[in-house]
């Protein structure tokens, strides 16, 4: 008998490697991109990529709704076979965790993670005319007016309804906030003087406005300075503790077998350290940043820990 177990054991462990050795086989890989199709740039980009370096056909399957939740516990629920990948945000990623009671996965177990593939910035953007330019500087005025500041954000539990509520916490006064459906219109309401400032992804609504000097730039929310807005000063370097930076990363179905894992690291790493994939990723405001599949895990578990006390204080929630 022990020696049928042993015999067994050793078939299946020998039928493992052996289907891991042949992997990516015939069968196509799916990259499950949890949004709608427009908001998928970077998953088409690195699904190319990975197409490239691993011989094989990489689909990019959008699966929308919830914020990223129903793409994201699809993924959760496919097998871990390496057939199926699925790109992942903050939100879905880690801070659903507090801002739903019930998702159909768990965040933070039920996925093995390959890697980070870029972060942005996020800007604190203002009417022309509103009287503070630096990160200091507002401080000190959302604290002379306690209330009367307005800002927009991209709705509740977004990175800017949370940022704003963090800088409010930081002043010790509350601002007024107004959630948006996108950016464009917020700038369209800072650009009218319908509301004062904002904080957003620094992305092409921003970007334009910017350097035509329609709306400036009060501070950048970054641990640095943003490469597109290198005379704006970061919160950090003026010694308040507040940075945020929306990343981008790719994670598999928890189980999915650790050599496959690597490979795919290894893929995404020469693809991302690639200058030309610096430089396509710099002009959409993003910039590349490859992990191991631990980097990008403690990458997650910091993000659900930094944002859980606010959304826990403010009752945020996605339901």
């Amino acid at each position: 008998m022990k020696r049928l177990i042993t015999a067994v054991s050793t078939a299946l462990v020998v039928t493992a490697g052996a289907a891991m050795a042949e992997w990516p086989d015939d069968k196509p890989i799916t990259l499950i991109h949890p949004f709608a199709a427009g908001s998928d740039y970077l998953a088409r980009l690195v699904g190319a990529a990975l197409e490239e370096r691993l011989g094989q056909t990489v689909i990019i399957e959008n699966r929308p709704g919830a914020g990223g939740a129903m793409g994201t516990g699809y993924a959760a629920r496919q097998r871990p076979d390496g057939y199926t990948l699925v790109t992942s945000y903050p939100g879905p990623a880690a801070n659903y965790t507090n801002t739903y009671k019930s998702l159909p996965y768990t965040p933070l177990e039920d996925f093995d993670y390959i890697s980070q593939m870029s972060y942005g910035d996020m800007v604190v953007a203002a009417r022309l005319d509103f009287p503070a330019d630096t990160p200091e500087e507002l401080i000190a005025y959302l604290k002379a007016h306690p209330g009367e500041v307005s800002a927009g954000n991209n709705g509740i539990g977004s990175y800017g309804h949370m940022i704003e509520l963090a800088i409010s916490e930081e002043a010790g006064v509350p601002m007024r906030l107004v959630p948006y459906k996108g950016s464009p219109p917020i700038v369209t309401d800072m650009l009218s003087g319908s509301i004062d400032l904002s904080v957003d992804y620094l992305g092409e609504s921003y970007i334009k406005h910017l350097e035509a000097g329609s709306i400036k730039a009060i501070a950048v929310v970054s641990a640095q300075r943003s490469k597109i807005l290198p005379d704006v000063k970061t919160f950090k370097e003026v010694g308040i503790d507040l940075t945020a930076a929306p990343w981008g990363g790719i994670m598999a179905p928890k189980g999915t077998p650790p050599q496959i894992i690597e490979r795919l690291n290894k893929a995404m790493t020469e693809y991302l350290t690639d200058p030309e994939t610096i430089a396509t990723f710099a002009r959409i405001g993003q910039t590349a940043a490859p992990t191991t599949p631990e980097e990008f895990k403690k990458i997650v578990a910091d993000e659900e820990a930094q944002w859980r006390p606010i959304i826990k204080k403010y009752g945020i929630s996605n339901e």
